[in-house]
C-alpha cells in the first residue's frame, strides 16, 4: 500500500508516477507613503497535493477502485491521509479527481487507467478546537502500573500503563475486555500531573 485516504487504500503500480505537494505563504502589502510598500506575512496557505496513479487489473479492480474514490469525493469530508510507513500527512479533502483509460476491454471496462488526484488540506476551525479545548480541558484517570520515585523537586510523574478504559463498545455491539468496579484498588487510580 502506498498510501490510504480515508479507509481507501492506494495499490498503485511501483509507486505514484508523480507526486507534487505545493505550499504558499500569504503576505499582504501595506502602502506606504512616500516609500515602497512593506510586506507583512499574513500566514501559510493551505497545501495541495497532487497523485497520478496506475491503476491496473492485474492487482486491483480499477473500476471499482475509481467509483469508490468518485463516492467518497460526493460525499464533501475530510479524510485522514496516511502513508504506507505510517507517516500522518494531515487532513484532506478530495478536490479533482482526472482519468485517463490506458487500456479498455472489447466491453469498455478499465484494465488500466491513470488517475491524477488534486486533494487540498483541511484544517479545522480555531474557535471550534477552542472550545474542544475547553470542554475537554480536565486531567485524565491513569493507572500507576509501578511504585513511583520521586526525582528532582516534586517530581510527580505517570507511570506508563493502561487507561482506566480499556475498552469502548463499539457501533456492531462486540466489545473487548471491560473494567469492573472491583477490578483495580482505588489506590492506583490517580489523575495525571500534567493535565
Amino acid at each position: 500500500m502506498f498510501a490510504a485516504l480515508g479507509d481507501i487504500q492506494f495499490e498503485v503500480v511501483g509507486s505514484p508516477e508523480t507526486y507534487e505537494s505545493a505550499g504558499a505563504y500569504d503576505f499582504a502589502e501595506q502602502k506606504v507613503i512616500e516609500s515602497k510598500p512593506l510586506l507583512q506575512w499574513v500566514g501559510n496557505d493551505l497545501e495541495r497535493l497532487k497523485f497520478e496513479l496506475m491503476w491496473h487489473a492485474s492487482f486491483t479492480n480499477p473500476g471499482a477502485q475509481l467509483a469508490r474514490l468518485s463516492a467518497t469525493a460526493a460525499e464533501h469530508l475530510a479524510l485522514p491521509l496516511v502513508f504506507g510507513n505510517g507517516g500522518f500527512r494531515g487532513f484532506f479533502v478530495i478536490e479533482s479527481i482526472n482519468v485517463k483509460s490506458q487500456q479498455l476491454s472489447a466491453g469498455g471496462s478499465p484494465i488500466a487507467i491513470r488517475v491524477a488526484l488534486a486533494l487540498k488540506e483541511w484544517v479545522a476551525d480555531s474557535i471550534l478546537l477552542s472550545r474542544a479545548k475547553r470542554v475537554t480541558g480536565f486531567s485524565p484517570l491513569g493507572i500507576i502500573t509501578a511504585p513511583q520515585q520521586e526525582t528532582g523537586a516534586g517530581a510527580n510523574a505517570l507511570t506508563a500503563g493502561v487507561s482506566v478504559l480499556l475498552s469502548t463498545p463499539s457501533a456492531t455491539g462486540a466489545s473487548g475486555p471491560n473494567l469492573e468496579a472491583g477490578d483495580l484498588p482505588a489506590a492506583v487510580i490517580v489523575r495525571s500531573a500534567g493535565r
